[in-house]
């Protein structure tokens, strides 16, 4: 009996780990002037009709960007390398392969990168192309297969000769040339990571309980040490704040560009473990940088690393199964963007001497609360929960809408930590509330919901924020 049990859990181990696995391959020649080919094998041929969907929303991006307006020539084969039908959707960002009765294995398609620079005016939404530089957003080159966004992923990507490889999803330094393999846990794994290759690609680790990847491409003067000892002391803070080590590397990934004609170069954007931080040349650090200026490079990075734990560990409903196809209806942006940025200053702040953290907090909610005041009023009538759903599609076309957003979050994630830290006598603070909220997200696996809040909050801390969650979620003055 004793070999048939460990023979069953033999079994069931392997099993677990036979997990079908897709093999997506991305190449780039020089001689492509800018465009990326893609092959995605499925783990195993299935019955057509399938659909191949192109993202046209990213986790964050809070809009509608038609990243398969950028796919060209889209092929799909059997297992028998015979090519079988495809055809694009009428509507919505999908191509549907096969015809009932065939099979279908692989599918390729091409990107046309230099274009989508060209049509896409944030500069964080579109990937890159240079003579000696690319720089690749996941959700922006990969596309996935309906029903199949779970399965485990190889990913092979090949550069021109000679030109280093890099990926966030298996980052080292010194990177390899010309090819580099990863995996994925599953589609979202892939798509929100980056693709950086080039010989103009500047790669410096920075040693840390999370070690810091700075991968650099400057179009201009850039001091890579000043920008790195800065996110390395933004990472250490932010880490120390929510206490845990949930990835073993984050990698800033900064490009520093001449701005395009009417391109818009002031967003960064975070993603599961690196950011992007696609700036203008004249947000490079340099030995005629101010110490504002340092400041906010450094209020830059703390926020957009926050959003490795809030939102991508801890998260409402909406963001998480995420809606690939159009932007999602999400009433917790608020949470994400606002308990992320205060959560930034809290941990930054707590790394300072006791005058400059309360001279830094006094700056920070200044600017906060002058966003309030601001306000045109039909955004101060919008209770909470309105504005976050006008987020979901407008935060940074109409930043109004996203200022006041982040805005009235952090200022109510400040009353919270001061409240819990008075009736705690400095016990407790909203530091422990998130941390409970991370831990209970990654072990339940579920979004929270609003209601839920301020009991898990009061059950971390001992203290009833209830009132306070209720009076912000109204509009202000209400």
């Amino acid at each position: 009996m004793k070999k048939w049990a460990l023979l069953a859990v033999f079994l069931c181990a392997w099993a677990a780990n036979a997990q079908p696995v897709m093999q997506y391959r991305l190449a780039y020649t020089t001689a492509d002037a800018g465009v990326m080919q893609v092959r995605i094998g499925l783990p195993a041929p299935r019955p057509a009709p399938l659909a191949l969907v192109m993202p046209r929303n990213y986790p964050g991006g809070y809009e509608l960007v038609l990243y398969d307006s950028f796919v060209e020539d889209v092929r799909a084969f059997s297992d028998q390398d015979k090519p079988v039908a495809v055809k694009r959707a009428p509507d919505g960002p999908r191509w549907l392969l096969g015809a009932t009765g065939e099979q279908v294995a692989r599918v390729e398609y091409s990107v046309d990168v230099v274009r989508m620079e060209k049509e896409l005016l944030s500069a964080e939404e579109a990937s890159k192309v240079r003579p000696r530089y690319v720089g690749l957003l996941g959700y922006s080159v990969f596309a996935y297969i309906d029903g199949l966004e779970e399965a485990k992923i190889a990913l092979r990507v090949e550069g021109p000769p000679d030109w280093p490889v890099f990926s966030t999803i298996a980052p080292a330094i010194p990177a390899p040339l010309h090819t580099v393999s990863a995996s994925a846990a599953n589609y979202y794994a892939l798509a929100d990571s980056e693709i950086l290759m080039g010989p103009d690609l500047q790669l410096r680790q920075f040693d840390g309980t999370i070690a810091l990847v700075m991968a650099v491409y400057s179009e201009g003067e850039e001091d890579l040490a000043m920008e790195g000892q800065l996110a390395r002391t933004a990472l250490d803070r932010v880490q120390r704040y929510f206490g845990d080590v949930p990835f073993s590397t984050y990698t800033v990934q900064l490009e520093l560009l001449k701005p395009l004609p009417g391109h818009d170069y002031d967003f960064s954007q975070e993603h599961l473990t690196s950011g992007t931080f696609s700036l203008s040349t004249e947000r490079a650090m340099t030995t005629r940088t101010t110490q504002q200026q340092r400041e906010m490079t450094l209020v830059n990075y703390a926020h957009h690393m926050a959003h490795s734990w809030i939102p991508k560990r801890a998260y409402g409903e909406g963001y998480i199964p995420f809606l690939w196809e159009m932007p999602p209806i999400i009433d917790t942006i608020w949470f994400n963007e606002g308990f992320g940025r205060y959560a930034a200053i809290a941990a930054l702040a707590d790394g300072m001497p006791a005058q400059e953290a309360r001279d830094f907090r006094q700056r920070q909610f200044d600017f906060l609360r002058s966003i309030l005041d601001d306000a045109p009023g039909f955004i101060r009538l919008m209770p909470m929960v309105v504005l976050s759903r006008e987020a979901s599609f407008l935060y940074a076309k109409d930043f109004r809408i996203g200022m006041n957003t982040f805005a009235r979050g952090a200022l109510m994630a400040a009353e919270i930590d001061d409240r819990t830290r008075r009736q705690s006598q400095d016990k407790k603070d909203l530091r422990d509330a998130l941390r409970a909220l991370v831990l209970r997200t990654q072990k339940e696996q579920r979004p929270f919901k609003i209601e839920e809040l301020a009991p898990l909050f009061q059950q971390a801390t001992g203290v009833d924020v209830a009132e306070i969650l209720q009076r912000w979620l109204r509009p202000p003055g209400h």
